[in-house]
């Protein structure tokens, strides 16, 4: 039965339609870490109606691949496909997930959000005067940041645009304002524009999803 069962989970792999499953884990290894990756929600029939596929060659699959988790030992640097194909009541699905394997410096910049993980722009009127030259962010929940500018001048105006990772955009004119985010729908862009009585400077910065998923 269960020889029968991985025939056919090879057999429909190449024709699969991804489905609202997921596979939970980090996105972004040290090299020599291991990690378990697992299917959720798990509707699999049976216990080892699971197959686990692994592309690239910077990690490897500690364990059985047939199970709903597998452990991924990260080797060297690299990015890495892993898949897993699934038989459940309402036929087969398919989720993959890709992983970042890093080492030293370009870890810390991915994690600490900094690097290529996160680009800024500076716009300056001619002969401008507002002293504001950045802004950062603090988590001010769960899911929800607060982004404020480096300088606290209470003569400033300020207005903020936030677009995320969906196409949906959210402004607010608050000095120090907070924006939901998720892992699902993550900040990609935040714009700033800040009014003195003589100008007017405008700050951009864009973030790649990863920065989010360890905020």
């Amino acid at each position: 039965m269960k020889s029968q069962l991985l025939i056919l989970l090879a057999f429909f792999i190449s024709g699969l339609s991804f489905a609202q499953c997921t596979i939970t884990g980090k996105t972004v290894l040290k090299v020599q870490d291991e990690e378990t990756y697992s299917i959720s929600p798990d509707i699999g029939q049976c216990r080892d109606c699971h197959l686990w596929s692994n592309y690239g060659k910077s990690a490897t699959v500690i364990g059985d691949n047939k199970l709903s988790s597998i452990k991924l030992k990260a080797n060297e640097e690299g990015r890495q496909l892993i898949s897993i194909s699934v038989l459940t009541s309402q036929g087969m699905i398919q989720c993959s997930k890709t992983i970042e394997i890093l080492s030293g410096k370009n870890y810390e910049n991915a994690i600490n959000g900094t690097s290529a993980d996160v680009k800024q722009n500076t716009n300056i009127s001619k002969n401008c005067d507002i002293e504001v030259t950045d802004f950062k962010q603090g988590k001010f929940g769960d899911g929800i940041v607060n982004f404020f500018p480096n300088v606290s001048n209470n003569e400033y105006k300020y207005a903020w645009t936030v677009n995320y990772s969906d196409g949906s955009i959210m402004k607010s004119t608050d000095k120090t304002p907070q924006f939901p985010y998720s892992k699902e729908k993550s900040i990609s862009i935040v714009k700033l524009q800040i009014f003195s009585k003589n100008c007017i400077k405008d700050l951009s910065r864009s973030y790649e999803p990863i920065f989010w998923e360890h905020f």
